[in-house]
């Protein structure tokens, strides 16, 4: 197996065993003052594409899982909305403009807002470092890059606990001109999956 897949592998790992524990999810006894409003994990998959140089095409097939942290009580917010921080690692199959992979971890905000019963918009941002396999114009040989992203979407309560999201993000993948050339690839993503609110 790829040395990269293993260090990825081990690293998601981890990261789902330190963020799986309850503490940031407060005593289920005093649900008003020590819970918080909106923790979650997330799993989802969907579709990324762009174009690059040359009339090439960019197609991608994500995968994720977030661990996202409501945060609104440690900056001062309340009311029905909730300020998450997000942890988010990813495995992305390159099918275009040949096979290869992407792997990495972002970490970033989203902003939820219940709209109505059972239905909130979330608005968000995320960017941090990723491993691209293939060669490109853009970043030339496959090495370390970073992917920002902003996106929007819908969350919609199947349960109590079990909602399901989907949404757009934006992305911008450089490699932050730590080697030359840095052209930046832009690729647009829309995303499907399945949150699990605690």
């Amino acid at each position: 197996m790829c040395p990269i897949r293993i260090s990825f592998a081990t690293a998601f790992l981890v990261i789902c065993a330190l963020f799986s524990t309850s503490l940031f999810a407060g005593a289920p006894s005093e649900p008003s003052v020590s819970k918080s409003r909106f923790n979650d994990l997330s799993v989802s998959s969907g579709y990324t594409w762009g174009d690059i140089r040359y009339d090439d095409r960019m197609r991608i097939i994500p995968f994720s899982i977030r661990k996202g942290f409501d945060i609104s009580r440690f900056v001062g917010m309340d009311g029905p909305g909730a300020l998450q921080l997000g942890v988010e690692p990813f495995f992305n199959t390159i099918i275009e403009p040949e096979e290869g992979y992407e792997v990495g971890l972002n970490v970033g905000f989203r902003y939820i807002a219940p709209v109505a019963d059972g239905l909130s918009l979330y608005g968000e941002i995320l960017s941090g470092p990723m491993y691209l396999s293939i060669d490109t114009v853009e970043q030339d040989e496959p090495d370390l890059n970073f992917v920002s992203q902003i996106g929007a979407g819908i969350h919609v309560d199947l349960s109590g606990n079990v909602a399901f999201i989907t949404g757009y993000r934006w992305r911008h993948l450089s490699n932050a001109n730590l080697s030359k050339p840095n052209l930046g690839i832009n690729t647009n993503y829309i995303l499907a999956g399945f949150s699990f609110v605690y």
